[in-house]
This record gives C-alpha cells, structure tokens and sequence, in this order.
C-alpha cells in the first residue's frame, strides 16, 4: 500500500493535537514501501498501467498544502478523521453522478443519514440527492454527454445511457440545489478514455475538418440547451481522457483542429450570454505521460484551454506527489488552471450486485480510507497553490440497482438475473449487451453492472456514508474520531504449481494514532485457489478495527508453471503474426494494447477476437520441429458472452490430435488451458486453438508456450 498520502495527513494531523490540545491524534505515521502494482478494475478508465508503480515515495510530504495561508477552523466532531485542506468556497469539492438517473430509473433509492427514502419518484429522489449532496459540502458536480447512445432501435448503451437530455436533468436538479456543474462531452456515442476514442455514428466518415464543425456545432447546440434550461454550467470538457487521441483521431494537427473547435465554441457560447464557462482538457496517466509536452503542443496549436486536469488512481497512477508535481509545471509554464477530474476509493470488499471483480486500493478498504484518499488528493491539489482549483471523486452514487449482497442460492440466482435485465434496460450497467454494436470492446470487453457498487459514498441500499461528508470536513478538519486502522497492507503471492496456499493469519496494520500493532485477519473464500494448476486469484480478507467495521484487505496469488524455458519464439505476439497462421479470424486479430488495452495479458499484443455472428475459426502455430521427449502447450484466454460455444487448444502430432476444452467466462478472467503430450521420435507438430461461438463473442488469447519436461 501507498502509504505517503497517509503519512502527510497523519503529519497534518500532528500538528492540529498540538495546535488545538487534541492529545487523540497521537504520534505520526510510518511509512512503508509497496505499491500493488496494477489491478484493472472496470470502473477504470482504461489508462496505461504497465510497469510503473508510482514516482517517488519517500522524502517531504509535498503534497501537503501551506495553511499559513489560511487561518485553520475549529475541527468538527465527527467518526472518521478527515484532514483540513481549505475553507476557500472556491476550491471545487465535486463528485461525478453520471449514472445516477440511469440507477433511479432502474428503481434504487436513496436514503437519508436517518434511513428514510429521499422520495418515491425519479424526480423526488433527484432533487432531494442533490440537496444531500449539497448539506454534505459537495459544490460541483460533473455529468458526462454522449452524442447518440443508443443503437437503431432505441436500446441505450449503457453507462448511464449518458445523452444529453440527461445531463440537462440532472444539471437541473443540481442547480436548483446550489451546485455547479461540469459538461464532460465524450465526443463519442460511448466511454472515450485511452483504450477507445471512437467517433459518434453521425460523424463516421467526415474529413477533419467536417468533424471538426460538427464537434463545434454540437458543442454550441448542446449548451444553449443546457443554458437554456437554467442548469449552471461553469466548466466544460473538451474530450475525456486525451491522452492518446481524441474523437477517432490520434495525431497532433488533426487533434488540435478538435480541440480548438471545443474550446472555441464552449467560450462564444458563453460570451453570448454574458457567462465566464471555464473550459478544460482532460488527461490521465500521470505515473507516464508528459504532461508539459502535451500541454505545449496544445498551446503551440492555438488552444484556448483554461484548465488542465488528470485522472488520478493511486493504484495506478503513481505517488501524489508526482502527480502534483506534473499539475504544477503545466501550471506554471503555461499560466493555466490544474485539477483532478477522477479520484475514487472503494469503502468495501463486498458484492453488492454480483460482478464481484477484484478491488485494488491503496488506502484501508472502508469509508475511512475512502475519505482520507479523496482529502489525501485534495491536499496534493491546493498544494499546488491558486492554480489548483480542485477535484472530482468519480460516480459516487453508482449503488447496486438490487442489493443482493446477503442472498444465496436460487434467490441470488433470481436477483442477480433480474440486475442484468435492469441493466440493460435502463442503462445502469457499466454497458448493455446493446453497446456491442458500437463498441465491439465495450466496457474493456463484454457487459454487465457498473462494478463501482463498493466504490460509491453510499451503501448498497442507498444509505450515505461517512465518507459523503469528506466534502465539508475537509473545509474544517474532524476532532472526537476514534482511532481507527487506515493502513493495512494488499500482498502479492507467486507460487509454483503444487505449494501450498499459506496466507498469513495476523498482519502488521496501521492506526490513524501512528501506532502500528499486529491483528488477526479473516480471509474469505481462500479455499477456491486451485494451486494444482496456473492462475491468477484475489483473495479478500478484514480486520476488526475495533469499532466493529470490517476493514478489508488482499491477497493476489499468482500459480506459475515450473520456471522451463519456452520452445516458442513468439508466444506474445511481439513479433505480430511471425510463426503463426492467421486465416479469416474475427475481431482485430494480433491487436496492439493501445487500442485494446485491457485485452492484453503480458507484452504489448495479443490475439484479439470478436464477430456480431456466430463463427467457427482457429489459429495455429506453424510446425514446430521437436525431440522425442514429454512437452506441455499452454496459453492463456479471457473473453465472453460466447453463447453455444466450444473452445479448445489442439495438439497435432502424427499420431493424431489432442484437444483440451475450456471456457472463456469473464473479461480479465484469464484461463490457462494446458496439454502435455508425448512424442517418441523427433516429429513436426502444430499448436492452435480453435473457437466456435455465438454472435457477439469477444475474447483473446496470448502467451503461448511450449515447454519440454526434464
């Protein structure tokens, strides 16, 4: 775990018990090394994750804002600490709730601090939201705008089903409640972020300077809209997640015509009206991009940006530090407004709607180490001085639409079936099974619910957490707290096929007091870690912080095969198609990262597939000259929806085929399907696999191998 965040709000902390008597706050924290590495959670945005773990974390708490500046309030009372960062008005405190029509459409409602519903009507329970969202210190909100999501008979795509009509619902209500608003236009009928920056329907086709009048045209259309309809727009977006193209286009002179056509529209729009509307490029990857040379070239162009901002994850995004430290040059060279767009930190380890995927974190996994990660970041951009103007959490009301969380059996089965079905039809799913169409990767692959349940602010029936008030109590730190574990530490465990699965029974954790002592863990569901065989497995465990909430943890085991060198030269696709028979095979075929990201499972390329009809293919290997001798083919598969399907690896020898059936049955789920085989005479043989599966299929396979026993 990333520990330096912490070790600056436990810093701060120290210096309010001596300023203000609070004899609570105890000693300051410790640092410890060991970042997790890279974890894809589908709610991420799809930002390059490869290799770095983050800049620097050890040194000064630089991230740390000067509050000489700024007379330091009386801390408020309150169950989780919470650091203080700035009472200015002005500092955007903000949250995205994109998705939260597309969930109060599907049913789910939100309660009070007390338990009661919020409201019986869509419209009841929005208003009243945003009034919580208000009263817990919130003042911004951002809301995406998708062109045209939905396919040719009106079935959205999911995520929100995020068109403009929506924003301009939820614009209003949040307006009405006194919050501001960000535009964050896609600029696409789906997710844009740096694994898909697709081009709107409407727009396929268009020389670049036809899209870039249309990008204009629907820029100044849809916030006349929005004005229009009084929603208080005061930020707005030009494209999300930039990094590596925008709209479909992925070089410089053509992006800068986009972005030009963004930012210029955004200001007449709001001159017309006598308004200032900020306008803002959104980037990611601050643990690799250089965000000075982006920046520079958007200015070389003649872009009028005024603000510049990044997503920030600390489970993949680096120290927040670095990523300040990158804020604040941008700043400084170019005179220009900086902010975090997306932050977020999951609360729990739990299910609450049944696409149970792995939790990466960084900060103790419930709503004390939720709050910390987001005044954590909060800190790192005021620090940075005027130019940093704030940050966003991402989808904090992204809530199951049935919490099925404590159900089992046949019922859970029922629940879960009837989540999908609201998921397609209303939308409150990351992607419906519509989105295929348009996005063959949709949501890095496949469709289902938002995965974002344990990362919202709410529980999984709509409750608030402690952690909603982070807004406010940040403005004047928190007093009266009990001292609770904010740091227990995620393990990575790599075994060799055949040893045991020995997890520790006590971990060294971390109280908010600085005190670090030793506590019992329970781990859940360890005994399905299949070790006889390779793969990949995240185990969850908890603590008793000792005021009866669970604090979760991890535990990612990896199974490899005995360390035997590979007889095959290209088993990653590094070398594109070099000793392989590629012939009529769907989808993208051997596919660089950079456009399917999330497909990957070493290297930069893998062999990508995906058809809208049932098909029947294989791929193999050419013939590879082997020694009499035992050998194993492996490689590893992930994908889904395959409906009537069979997938298998062959070996051809001439004595015949053996084939290994497997399934494909998640996106990142990777399978590792293996055959040993004899031969007792030096002979030619071939390697493949072969999959025959129903329309919408979508998968891929990499890292083959061939390895001789000893």
């Amino acid at each position: 775990m990333r520990k330096t965040g912490i070790r600056a709000a436990l810093c701060l902390l120290l210096a309010l018990a001596l300023c203000l008597g609070l004899a609570a706050c105890g000693q300051g924290g410790q640092d410890t090394a060991g970042d997790t590495g890279n974890t894809d959670d589908t709610g991420d945005t799809g930002a390059d994750t490869a290799g770095d773990t983050g800049s620097d974390t050890s040194g000064p708490d630089t991230a740390a804002p000067d509050t000489t500046k700024e007379e330091v309030p009386d801390p408020v009372n309150a169950g989780i600490y919470v650091p203080f960062v700035t009472a200015d008005e002005s500092f955007i405190r903000g949250t995205d709730v994109s998705s939260l029509i597309s969930v109060l459409n599907s049913g789910a409602r939100f309660k009070d601090w007390d338990g009661v519903s919020l409201g019986e009507s869509v419209e009841e329970q929005g208003a009243a939201f945003m009034k919580l969202l208000f009263d817990a210190g919130c003042n911004w909100i951002r809301l995406r705008v998708w062109n045209d999501p939905y396919d040719a008979d009106g079935h959205g795509y999911g995520g929100g089903n995020n068109d403009l009509q929506s924003a301009v619902t939820m614009g209003k209500w949040a307006t009405d409640a006194g919050i501001r608003v960000l535009i964050d236009f896609h600029y696409s009928d789906f997710w844009a972020d740096p694994s898909r920056q697709l081009v709107p329907k409407a727009w396929e086709g268009l020389d670049i300077d036809a899209k870039a009048k249309a990008l204009g045209d629907f820029t100044t259309d849809s916030l006349n809209t929005l004005l229009d309809a009084g929603v208080d727009v005061g930020m707005v977006q030009v494209g999300n997640e930039t990094t590596v193209g925008i709209c479909g286009e992925k070089d410089w002179p053509n992006m800068l015509k986009l972005y030009n056509a963004g930012c210029d529209a955004v200001h007449a729009a709001g001159k017309a009206r006598g308004l200032d509307i900020m306008t803002c490029v959104h980037m990611e990857s601050p643990q690799s991009a250089d965000f000075d040379s982006i920046a520079g070239h958007l200015r070389d162009g003649g872009v009028q940006f005024d603000v510049f901002a990044t997503s920030y994850y600390p489970q993949w995004h680096g120290s927040v530090e670095n990523m300040a430290s990158k804020l604040k040059s941008v700043a400084n060279k170019y005179g220009v407004k900086v902010m975090v767009a997306e932050t977020r930190a999951p609360y729990t380890a739990e299910d609450g709607d049944g696409t149970n995927s792995p939790t990466p974190a960084e900060y103790a996994v419930s709503p004390q180490g939720q709050a910390l990660e987001y005044a954590t970041v909060a800190q790192a951009v005021h620090g940075i001085g005027d130019a940093g103007i704030g940050l966003f959490y991402w989808e904090n009301a992204w809530i199951p639409v049935r919490n099925i969380s404590q159900l089992t059996g046949a019922e859970r089965e029922a629940a879960l079936q009837e989540n999908r079905r609201l998921w397609d039809e209303c939308g409150s799913g990351w992607a419906s099974s519509y989105a295929q169409d348009y996005d063959p990767n949709a949501a890095n692959g496949g469709y289902g619910g938002p995965d974002m349940n344990n990362k919202a602010m709410f529980d999984f029936d709509g409750k608030p957490l402690e952690s909603l008030n982070v807004f406010k109590y940040m403005t004047t730190g928190t007093a009266g707290y009990p001292d609770r574990v904010v740091d227990v530490p995620t393990a990575s465990l790599t075994l060799t096929v055949g040893d045991p699965v020995e997890l520790p029974a006590t971990l060294e954790v971390g109280r908010l007091s600085g005190q670090r002592e030793t506590a019992a863990v329970t781990w859940e569901d360890a005994g399905f870690v299949d070790a006889s065989r390779p793969g990949e497995w995240t185990v969850k465990g908890w603590i008793d912080d000792g005021s009866g909430d669970k604090v979760w943890t991890f535990t990612y085991i990896k199974v490899e095969r005995p360390a035997l060198p590979s007889l095959l030269a290209n088993g990653g696709f590094e070398d594109g198609a070099q000793g392989y028979t590629v012939e009529n095979w769907p989808g993208d075929g051997i596919n660089n990262k950079s456009a399917n990201a999330g497909n990957v499972h070493a290297g930069s390329w893998c062999l990508h597939f995906w058809k809208n009809a049932a098909f029947e293919n294989a791929v193999t290997s050419t013939t590879v000259s082997l020694e009499p001798g035992t050998y194993t083919f492996y490689l590893y598969g992930q994908g889904g929806d395959m409906g009537e399907h069979d997938t298998f690896i062959f070996v051809r020898t001439p004595q015949g085929e053996q084939k290994q059936s497997f399934d494909l049955d998640g996106y990142l789920n990777w399978q590792q399907p293996e055959i040993t085989f004899t031969v007792a005479e030096k002979c030619d043989v071939t390697l493949g696999v072969s999959v025959s599966a129903g329309a919408g299929a979508w998968g891929a396979f990499d890292d083959w191998g061939l390895t001789k026993a000893e």
